[in-house]
C-alpha cells in the first residue's frame, strides 16, 4: 500500500464520517426542515455513479467511502420522513 492508497482511505473516512455529526443533530433535535430533498437527491444521485464508477474502475477507497456515504444519505431521508410529524407539531405551538 503506497502513500496515495493511504490518501484514498483517509479521505474516504474524512467524507463518510463528515455526515455523522448531521445525523446525530438531527436525531437530537428532530428537525430536518433545513435539508432539501433537491440536495438529498443530488448527492444520493452523485453517490450512486460514484459507486458505479469506483466499481468499474476497481477503486477500492472510493466505493467504500462512496457506498458508506449512502448508507448514512439514506439515513438522513428516512430520518426526514419520520420526523417530518415532529415538524407539524412544531408549527401548531407558537
Amino acid at each position: 500500500m503506497d502513500f496515495s492508497e493511504i490518501c484514498g482511505y483517509l479521505a474516504g473516512i474524512f467524507y463518510a464520517s463528515s455526515l455523522i455529526p448531521q445525523i446525530y443533530k438531527s436525531c437530537k433535535t428532530k428537525k430536518l426542515d433545513d435539508l432539501s430533498w433537491l440536495w438529498l437527491f443530488m448527492f444520493a444521485m452523485a453517490l450512486l455513479m460514484s459507486i458505479i464508477y469506483s466499481y468499474g474502475r476497481s477503486l477500492l477507497p472510493i466505493f467504500i467511502s462512496s457506498f458508506i456515504e449512502l448508507i448514512f444519505l439514506l439515513i438522513l431521508m428516512i430520518m426526514k420522513v419520520c420526523y417530518k410529524e415532529y415538524d407539524i407539531l412544531d408549527d401548531d405551538n407558537p
